[in-house]
């Protein structure tokens, strides 16, 4: 059996994150996958660059901000200001939706803009649905909210907690607007943002750059997981921990280690089809688009306006729940046609493409998932285990949280 002080269960941005804290003590890193970097692998192929999906880094703090320019000191990055649009019926409205229904149809506008004025605070709301129905109105909520995150989270949104979405759910009111229309536009979280031109693997190369190879366990998956004993076995052998980090999602953990009901944790799975054509896009602004339509994507992410390549690059992502099977060659051929709809493609060809499976993807919070997520948390933190992640912690949260959530668990041991 082999002992370590800090065991860290999963070599993406968060198992990574700590391992870099850790990088002059006794750690090692057990990832199930060949290569590390989790959901910020990148994948390649002649003239093009993709990523798992649209992964960008956004900052909340300039002190995480300088921390990651640093790390990628020496790699080229493009510098982004944010340009997302909705398709909405038969045109492109510039985003956030609530902020630019005026570019709705007259009449429609006016549902929207009343609906609004009427809205209520909403703070007893008893799922995400009604909230966002009662927070916004009817009609920005019919028209966009509801169907879009419907699609995203491919369930029914009364089965979520009304605070689901947290900081990512842009924030308005009937006086914010009438501000915004007035000329003082609002923030939002991701309004600029950072990319390697070469993918986000380049942040996980440089993490690597400062680790010891033989201390990050590639190919190696967690079988069981013993609290009491302070062990970890894996199908290559068994290892005694002091600390054990664990960035697995928080339904596998639990169920490895018998320290909880992972039934009551529900997610869905999201498809990602990388695309690239043999032409240059028609818009050459636009970053990513928003479909709350019957198209088979929810959102369709454009590489060649982030990191600027001649050729049309895309990533469209499609939610299914997470029983639902998947077909990608269906998934694909309905893609193409739906492109061609909405006027992304016209006569370009695919050339080549890449499909990734990502399980689970958009957790659903719920009452019963956040009471068992905070009693199994707390219960791990008092055996010296600890949740560090999106999906170890089973919340809605970005990379450069899991990056502050490593370093601050790293300070807290000491």
């Amino acid at each position: 059996m082999h002992n370590v002080k800090y065991l860290i269960l999963g070599g993406g941005i968060s198992g990574l994150a700590f391992a870099y804290q850790k990088r002059h003590d006794d750690y090692l890193v057990i990832e199930k996958e060949s290569m590390p970097g989790g959901l910020c692998r990148s994948f390649y192929a002649p003239g093009f660059v993709w990523d798992v999906a649209g992964h960008f880094f956004h900052f909340h703090s300039e002190q995480t901000r300088q921390f990651v320019k640093q790390m990628l000191e020496g790699v080229e990055l493009c510098n982004v200001t944010k340009c997302a649009k909705v398709f909405y019926g038969d045109r492109y409205l510039n985003a956030p939706f609530q902020y630019n229904i005026h570019q709705l149809p007259p009449d429609e506008f006016l549902q929207c803009l009343t609906d609004l004025y009427f809205a209520n605070d909403a703070d007893n709301a008893p799922s995400f649905k009604s909230f966002v129905r009662q927070k916004f109105g009817a009609g920005i909520s019919d028209k966009f909210l509801i169907p879009y995150n419907e699609k995203l989270y491919a369930c029914d949104l009364d089965e979520l907690e009304r605070d689901s979405m947290g900081k990512f759910l842009p924030k308005l009111t009937f006086d914010m607007l009438m501000t915004f229309y007035h000329g003082q536009k609002g923030t939002t979280y991701n309004d600029f943002f950072l990319y390697p031109k070469d993918g986000t693997m380049q942040l996980v190369n440089s993490y690597m750059k400062h680790l010891v190879t033989e201390r990050i366990h590639l190919g190696e998956s967690v079988v069981e997981i013993d609290t009491d004993s302070k062990t970890v076995t894996t199908d290559r052998g068994s290892y005694h921990y002091d600390h054990l980090i664990s960035t697995l999602p928080l339904n596998r953990f639990i169920d490895m280690a018998h320290c909880g009901d992972s039934h009551l944790l529900h997610s869905n799975k999201i498809v990602v089809l990388n695309l690239g054509f043999d032409l240059p896009s028609r818009d050459k602004e636009v970053n990513w688009v928003y479909f709350p339509g019957d198209e088979v994507f929810y959102r369709v992410g454009f590489y060649n306006n982030i990191a600027p390549r001649e050729k049309m690059s895309l990533y469209v992502e499609i939610g299914l729940r997470s029983d639902e099977p998947v077909d990608i060659d269906r998934l694909l051929q309905r893609t193409l046609v739906d492109l061609r709809r909405v006027h992304i493609t016209d006569q370009h060809q695919l050339v080549s493409h890449h499909a990734i499976i990502v399980e689970p993807a958009y957790v659903h919070i719920t009452h019963d998932s956040k009471a068992e997520t905070q009693r199994v948390i707390e219960s791990m933190r008092r055996q010296n285990v600890y949740m560090v992640g999106r999906y170890a912690r089973w919340e809605y949260s970005a990379i450069d949280d899991s990056i502050e959530q490593a370093q601050e668990l790293s300070a807290q041991l000491g």
